[in-house]
């Protein structure tokens, strides 16, 4: 895929997005993102890394 195809399609996406969460009332997409992020909380207990571990990775790749 070219970049500017993936720029055109994300753009497509995004405005299809803002469209729907035009039309959809707030109790129906704030409970699908509540069920997004719960998700995400949920699978971050299975990252094989500690807080502590992941900021001094980050630590040592920022002064890379």
């Amino acid at each position: 895929m070219s970049y500017r195809r993936d720029i055109e399609e994300r753009i497509k996406f995004i405005k299809l997005y803002v469209e729907w969460l035009k039309k959809t009332p707030n109790e129906v997409w704030s409970a699908q993102q509540a069920e997004f992020i719960n998700a995400l909380l949920e699978n971050a207990k299975n990252f094989p890394l500690s807080k502590e571990e992941y900021l001094k990775i980050k630590e040592r790749v920022k002064k890379a």
